[in-house]
C-alpha cells in the first residue's frame, strides 16, 4: 500500500474544503485535498444564489458565474411579490466550476488534489494521524500520514465522528433540485432574477425556487425541513413531486431536457453545538453548522470557516499550540445570534404559518421593504430595518385599535 506524508488533509473538496485547502497552499502549508467522486459533476448540489459580496471576498472569477440576478420575486399560493432592482444585485454560481476553480488554485499554489478517494478510517498515535483511503474502483488504497485531519464532509461528519459516535442533536433539512433547459421564451421569462415559492401549493414544510444560469438553463428545486410540530399538516408531498410540479404547472413547459437530476441532506446543529475540534480533527463548513437555518444555502459561509480555520491551523504547525477554542468562539461569537434569529424565523415560516400567514406576512414585506433591506435580511443577516419597522408598524397598530376601543 501505498504511504504519502502532508502536513494537512482535509477530506471533502465541497466550498469549505476547497476553500480550506486552497488557503492554507496559498500559505506554504503541505496539503492535500481529498474528493471521493472522479470528478466535480457527479456532486453537483447546491441552489448556489447568493450576493454579489463573496465574488470578491474569495476572488471567484466570471468563468464561475452561471448567471446574474437583479430582481427578487417570492411566490405566495395566491399572489406573486416582486422587488425590482435597477442594477445586479447577485450571481447564481456554477457549483460544479467552483469546486473545481478551489481545487486548481489548490494545485496552483502547490497542495495536492486526490480524486475519486474516499474517506475510510483514522488512526491517531500521539502527535501523527493516519489516514485510509480507498480508491472508488476498489483497485487501491492509500494511507496519509498527517499532523493534522480537516473535516469537510458535510452534514454526515464523517471524520469528526467514528461510525458508532454519538453526535449533537440534529435538524434534518432535505431537497431535491433539477437543471433543466427550456425554450427561449420560457427561460426569458425567469431570466435575472432570484424567485423563491412559500406556502402549501408550492414548498412542503421549507420553499421551494427556480434560479436561472446559462441560457436556457433553469436551476428548479424544493426543499423540506423535518421539524415536528403539532401544527404540521399531514401529506405524501415530496420535494421531487413539487419540483415537477412547478416545472409542469408554474414554468408550463413540457418540452425541457433534464440535464442534471441531484439532492442532497442537511444535519443543523441547534445553537451550533458542534464539536469543532477534537484529538487533531478540526471541522469546517457544513460539519459545524455553517449555513442559513433559514434558507438552507450556506456557500458564503462555509468558505468564511475555511479561510478563518487556516490561520488555526498555521499556528497549530508553526508553534505546536491547539488554538482551536478561539477558532470555535469566533466564529460562534460571529453567526450565533444571526443563525438562532434564522432559525426562529425559519421555523414560523415553514412549520407554523397557514398560506394567509404566509401571505400577509410576504405582502407586508413587500409594502414596506425595499429591495436592499430584503438582501440585507435575507443573505447578510442584518434585521435593523426590518426590526425597526415591524416594531412601528406594530405600535401604530396597538395606537389604532386604542383609538377605536376609546371611541
Amino acid at each position: 500500500m501505498t504511504v504519502e506524508r502532508f502536513d494537512v488533509v482535509v477530506i471533502g473538496a465541497g466550498p469549505a474544503g476547497g476553500q480550506t485547502a486552497r488557503s492554507l497552499a496559498k500559505k506554504g502549508v503541505s496539503v492535500v485535498l481529498v474528493e471521493k467522486h472522479e470528478n466535480f459533476s457527479l456532486n453537483n448540489f447546491s441552489s448556489a444564489g447568493m450576493t454579489l459580496e463573496p465574488i470578491d471576498e474569495f476572488n471567484i472569477p466570471e468563468s464561475v458565474v452561471g448567471a446574474y440576478w437583479k430582481d427578487l420575486v417570492i411566490q405566495c399560493t395566491k399572489e406573486a411579490y416582486t422587488w425590482q432592482g435597477n442594477t445586479k444585485k447577485g450571481v447564481v454560481l456554477d457549483f460544479k466550476k467552483l469546486r473545481e476553480f478551489l481545487a486548481d488554485e489548490t494545485t496552483k499554489h502547490g497542495g495536492k488534489v486526490l480524486m475519486g478517494y474516499k474517506y475510510e478510517s483514522k488512526e491517531i498515535q500521539g502527535n501523527q494521524v493516519t489516514v485510509l483511503l480507498s480508491h472508488s474502483d476498489k483497485s487501491k488504497s492509500l494511507k496519509i500520514e498527517t499532523k493534522l485531519l480537516v473535516d469537510a464532509t458535510g452534514p454526515l461528519r464523517k471524520v469528526m465522528y467514528d461510525a458508532n459516535e454519538t453526535q449533537p442533536e440534529m435538524v434534518l433539512g432535505s431537497g431535491t433540485e433539477y437543471e433543466i433547459e427550456v425554450e427561449q421564451e420560457v427561460y426569458d421569462k425567469f431570466k435575472d432574477k432570484l424567485l423563491f415559492f412559500l406556502g402549501h401549493k408550492w414548498a412542503i414544510k421549507g420553499y421551494s425556487w427556480i434560479f436561472p444560469m446559462e441560457n436556457r438553463v433553469l436551476k428548479v428545486g424544493a426543499g423540506k425541513t423535518h421539524i415536528k410540530s403539532k401544527d404540521q399538516e399531514k401529506t405524501n408531498k415530496t420535494t421531487r413531486k413539487i419540483t415537477e410540479k412547478i416545472i409542469s404547472e408554474y414554468i408550463k413547459t413540457t418540452n425541457y431536457k433534464i440535464i442534471d437530476k441531484h439532492g442532497g441532506i442537511l444535519r443543523y446543529s441547534i445553537g451550533v453545538k458542534d464539536t469543532f475540534y477534537n484529538n487533531k480533527v478540526v471541522a469546517v463548513g457544513d460539519a459545524v453548522s455553517a449555513i442559513n437555518p433559514r434558507g438552507g444555502e450556506g456557500i458564503r459561509y462555509e468558505m468564511q470557516t475555511g479561510e478563518l480555520v487556516s490561520n488555526y491551523i498555521v499556528e497549530y504547525l508553526t508553534t505546536g499550540k491547539e488554538n482551536f477554542d478561539n477558532y470555535q468562539k469566533k466564529w460562534r461569537k460571529k453567526t450565533l445570534l444571526k443563525w438562532k434569529l434564522s432559525e426562529y424565523s425559519g421555523r414560523r415560516m415553514y412549520s407554523r404559518y397557514t398560506d394567509n400567514q404566509i401571505e400577509n406576512r410576504v405582502k407586508f414585506f413587500r409594502k414596506n421593504f425595499t429591495i436592499d433591506d430584503m438582501i440585507d435580511s435575507l443573505f447578510n443577516f442584518k434585521y435593523n430595518k426590518l426590526f425597526t419597522r415591524i416594531f412601528q408598524y406594530s405600535f401604530l397598530k396597538i395606537q389604532f385599535l386604542f383609538k377605536k376601543e376609546k371611541f
